[in-house]
C-alpha cells in the first residue's frame, strides 16, 4: 500500500479556512504564518486561539467524524497548510511523532473533561485503555510503538516502563499485539474496533478472579 500524498495549500491574508458551523473532513497543519480561531459568543466574535508553526487545527472534524466545524480559521497572514484528509489520517498519525503527541493531547483533554464532572482521574490503565478506544472508534487500527510509548507516557505523566506494562497487560488480555514490520518498526494493532474500554475492564477482572496478577494500576 503506498503511502498518502497531502496536499499543501496555500491562504493568502485574511482568507477564511473554514467558518464555524460549516461541515469539516479535513484537519490542518500550519507550516508557515498565523491562524485566528474564532468563535461567535452572544452575537460577538471572541478569539480562541493564535496558531503559529506548527500547529494542528481542524482535526475534531476528522476525530469525531460527521461533525460540525466549532470554530473559524482565518488566516492572518499569508499562510502554508498541509491538509489531512479524514481517509488518510491515521496513516498521517503513524508517520508523524508530533502529530501523534497533538492527538493524544486532544485525547486526553477530551478524557479529562468527560471525568472532571466525577471528580475522578482515571487509572492509568484506564485512561490508556480509553486513549486506545478513541483511536478505535475513529477506525485506527495500528499505531506506531515508540512513538505511542513517548506520547502517552507525556499525556499521562507516567515512566515508559508503566506505558509498557500497561501495553503488556492489554496484549495479554488479547486487546492488543505487538507486529514487527518488514522495515523493521514495531506496531501496536489494536484487535478489539468495538467497545474497546468495556472489553478491556471486563477481561482484566476475569483475570484477577482468576487469579492472575498485573500491574495494571487498576486501583
Amino acid at each position: 500500500m503506498s503511502n498518502p500524498t497531502y496536499m499543501v495549500r496555500n491562504f493568502l491574508k485574511y482568507t477564511v479556512i473554514f467558518n464555524e458551523g460549516s461541515k469539516g473532513d479535513s484537519a490542518y497543519l500550519l507550516r508557515e504564518g498565523r491562524v485566528e480561531l474564532s468563535k461567535e459568543i452572544n452575537g460577538k466574535k471572541k478569539v480562541l486561539a493564535i496558531l503559529r508553526p506548527l500547529s494542528l487545527f481542524g482535526e475534531m472534524a476528522v476525530l469525531l467524524g460527521d461533525q460540525k466545524r466549532t470554530a473559524s480559521a482565518v488566516a492572518l497572514e499569508d499562510c502554508k497548510v498541509v491538509e489531512i484528509k479524514k481517509d488518510d489520517f491515521e496513516e498521517f498519525v503513524k508517520q508523524s511523532p508530533q502529530i501523534m503527541q497533538t492527538v493524544l493531547d486532544v485525547l486526553v483533554h477530551r478524557l479529562k473533561v468527560a471525568t472532571v464532572k466525577s471528580m475522578q482521574v482515571p487509572s492509568a490503565f484506564h485512561g490508556v485503555s480509553q486513549m486506545l478506544g478513541l483511536f478505535a472508534l475513529h477506525g485506527v487500527e495500528e499505531l506506531d510503538y515508540l512513538n505511542t510509548t513517548k506520547a502517552v507516557a507525556h499525556s499521562f505523566v507516567i515512566s515508559p516502563a508503566k506505558v509498557n506494562a500497561i501495553f503488556n497487560t492489554l496484549a495479554n488480555l488479547q486487546m492488543i499485539e505487538m507486529r514487527k514490520h518488514s522495515d523493521g518498526s514495531k506496531r501496536i494493532g489494536i484487535l478489539e474496533m468495538d467497545s474497546f474500554v468495556a472489553k478491556a475492564v471486563q477481561r482484566l477482572r476475569t483475570f484477577k478472579e482468576e487469579g492472575g496478577e498485573e500491574d495494571d494500576d487498576e486501583e
